[in-house]
């Protein structure tokens, strides 16, 4: 249900026609109970200022994602690679390395799964269209699912 939720939502989020040339987008994340870091809890951000979509081609060609609330209370950061270390591009991307931090803790799943629906760069090579969806797993533990549907403009 929580899924649908999220689709929804997000396809809502996906169709509003973004009032700036500011950051936009959303970040919503679910995540099951057993799910650490997030133990679940679930958040959402779209403020432009407080969320970000970056690469690290020093850091093994990651994608780093970034949300914070508006009051400054909950953090979530998304890591995403490729085990060969090369560039993430559109598609899926199945039993990848996927770390996941909230709160100041996180936990790597070298089996993570992740989708890049769109990704396009501006002229200084730069993130600056980012739609995707992923899923973390805390060891092989019943409910620990995390579950997160990304979309960013700058």
């Amino acid at each position: 249900m929580i899924r649908a939720v999220l689709t929804t939502t997000a396809l809502l989020l996906a169709t509003a026609t973004p009032a700036s040339a500011d950051a936009t987008g959303y970040l919503f994340w679910d995540s099951d109970a057993g799910a650490w870091p997030t133990e679940g809890r679930s958040g959402t951000w779209a403020p432009p200022g407080l969320f970000s979509v970056r690469e690290a081609p020093d850091e093994d060609n990651l994608i780093r994602i970034k949300g914070e609330s508006p009051d400054e209370r909950e953090f979530l950061e998304i890591r995403l690679y490729r085990h060969d270390g090369q560039r993430i591009t559109e598609g899926h991307f199945e039993d990848q390395k996927v770390l996941v931090v909230n709160h100041g803790f996180g936990w790597y799943d070298n089996a993570g799964d992740f989708d890049v629906e769109h990704i396009a760069y501006n002229d200084e090579g730069l993130i600056s269209e980012f739609d995707g969806a992923i899923e973390h797993h805390y060891r092989d533990n019943p409910d620990s699912t995390f579950r997160a549907k990304v979309s960013y403009r700058r």
